[in-house]
């Protein structure tokens, strides 16, 4: 009798003392790892934005120690989003990681509108602190974004944080893969959306994989990147996929996925482009993003084979669907194309420095793997298709204006000098038409001298730090 007695009091200890509620308990996901069934601690943190496929919407992802409910509260121009909130319930995932990873869409969003949101579980000591985003302005003359790749931990990867943060109007970054290099430490993940957060929990970052996300050798697949990243696709995977934004088609692709005849995602690529192509009248811009490059002068290990490969399963499509830009990583330096195909340039542009050229002869390719990584050395002698490139660190900051129909590529510097800037010009932009038969060569005419004059002053300034290429 005096044991059962002690029994039934430890179980009823253990009932009252529990620090997770049954609410809680309710709602634990099965494929959770056991530890954080029992953890107290629901604080949420790595809270970061991403978009969905649809402009009134707005996905948030983080994490927490112990398994508990995923909710956002979310509300309009204000310090304290109880004040006057909206709130949406989300999901749990987890992987073979002591961490439960949450999602949630924020829904009815109004554009051009600044929103206040913080996450948690309901409970008033597990809120987030409160953070802030802007929706998409749809009458804005202007875009601008961030892009680069190969980003890390390292010091560089913050200089290069920062430079990113700077941008004050940049409304979206593109990484173009190897993230976090964390290879296989998963708590480097954890580290790395912890380190970034002011950042991503103001603006969305959109990923692409690069072949450090791959940590099959270590036993865990791509699992986190699924897990911690949530792309938007009609393509069914995170790996690929494209959305719309500021006039803009960005398609990501992956090159650590099969992309071969008759794949899924050479299939998807074809339609995508095609659909987005008929489609420039409303978004006129293509931009193409992942991780492995067609072109590159580096020669960086056995990429020479999977570099041919690429070229000629997906060079054809981009040419046919007239992308304008490519942005790739993995070499871990900055180099810029001319508009090239097959390794011809197509156009010498429509200036003789070559810092303008009309877009949708075919698509200007650029390394950008300089996010924080180790830098490269050159290995191979700078080809005739290599317009310019350089070993530093940076990002590139891209500018779509709606008015003038140009796109305003710049290569910044972590020292915030310029390293390289060139402008593409649409073909129906004030009325300009290059025959097909002139297509691959300078576009002559009054119009284009006139052109060129009327776009001089947007380079002026980037001209004087532009440093010679190598």
């Amino acid at each position: 009798m005096k044991r059962l007695f002690i029994a039934l009091l430890c179980i009823f200890l253990i009932s009252v003392l529990s620090p997770i509620s049954s609410a809680q308990i309710i709602n634990i996901n099965p494929d959770c790892p056991a530890t954080t069934h029992v953890i107290s601690d629901h604080t949420p943190e790595q809270i970061h934005l991403q978009l969905t496929q649809n402009p009134s919407e707005m996905l948030v992802i983080w994490a927490t120690p112990g398994l508990t409910n995923s909710i956002v509260e979310y509300g309009v121009g204000i310090d304290d989003p109880s004040a006057d909130k909206t709130v949406t319930d989300g999901t749990e995932m987890c992987y073979d990681h002591d961490m439960v990873f949450h999602s949630a869409i924020m829904v009815d969003l109004l554009p051009a509108t600044e929103y206040t949101y913080r996450v948690g579980d309901g409970h008033a000591a597990d809120w987030s602190e409160t953070f802030t985003f802007t929706t998409q302005d749809f009458e804005k003359e202007s875009f601008e974004f961030v892009a680069f790749g190969d980003h890390g931990m390292s010091d560089n990867a913050q200089d290069t944080a920062n430079l990113v943060r700077s941008f004050d109007n940049a409304e979206l970054v593109i990484l173009s893969g190897d993230i976090s290099y964390a290879n296989g430490e998963q708590s480097v993940w954890d580290d790395y959306g912890k380190k970034y957060q002011t950042s991503l929990a103001h603006i969305p970052w959109m990923m692409s994989p690069g072949n450090h996300e791959n940590e099959t050798v270590y036993g865990y697949g791509f699992d986190a990147y699924e897990t911690r990243f949530e792309m938007p696709s009609s393509s069914g995977t995170d790996f690929w996929h494209s959305f719309d934004y500021g006039g803009v088609h960005f398609i990501a692709i992956s090159t650590e996925h099969p992309y071969h005849e008759g794949t899924e995602q050479l299939d998807w690529i074809r339609e995508d482009l095609a659909t987005a192509n008929a489609n420039r009248e409303a978004v006129p811009w293509i931009v193409i993003y992942g991780h492995k490059p067609l072109y590159t002068s580096h020669g960086h290990e056995t990429h020479d084979d999977t570099m041919i490969e690429l070229r000629t399963l997906l060079e054809p499509i981009l040419f046919e669907n007239s992308v304008d830009l490519a942005i790739w990583g993995h070499d871990h330096f900055y180099e810029r194309t001319w508009p090239v195909v097959n390794e011809n340039i197509t156009t010498r542009g429509i200036n003789e420095n070559g810092l303008m050229f009309v877009s949708g002869f075919s698509p200007i390719h650029i390394v950008a793997g300089v996010g924080g990584k180790d830098s490269y050395e050159y290995a191979d002698e700078q080809p005739d298709w290599s317009f310019h490139r350089e070993i530093t660190h940076g990002v590139m900051h891209i500018t779509v204006n709606h008015t003038t129909e140009t796109m305003h590529v710049e290569y910044v510097r972590t020292d915030n000098t310029i390293g390289d800037s060139f402008l593409l010009v649409k073909e129906s932009s004030k009325g300009l038409i290059i025959p097909e038969e002139e297509k691959g060569l300078p576009a002559p005419g009054m119009l284009l001298n006139i052109l060129v004059i009327a776009f001089a002053s947007i380079f002026k300034k980037e001209n004087e730090n532009l440093s010679e290429s190598y």
